[in-house]
């Protein structure tokens, strides 16, 4: 009985093992993948800005009011929990 038991506890531990070993490779992997599809939007941006100019400039003022408008409702929403910044 008290084979089983070990048997078993080993069999726990190499699962383990395994476990950690993907998620290592999940994490390098996604790392990777988020770089990769970084430096194409990079490229993409580029090109669009070389070709495009003034759809380039249309494209970076509407992220440029999202971003600022996001960061507007964010603190009012902080303020409004109280959680006001710097207080």
């Amino acid at each position: 009985m008290e084979r089983i038991a070990q048997y078993l506890d080993d069999l726990e531990d190499l699962v383990c093992a395994v476990v950690l070993i993907t998620e290592r490779l999940r994490r390098a992997i996604r790392r990777i993948v988020t770089a990769c599809l970084a430096l194409g939007m990079l490229a993409l941006g580029f090109l669009l800005a070389v070709s495009q100019p003034p759809l380039a400039l249309a494209a970076v003022s509407l992220l440029m009011v999202t971003a600022l408008y996001r960061a507007a409702v964010g603190n009012a929403r902080g303020s409004a929990r109280g959680t006001i910044p710097g207080t």
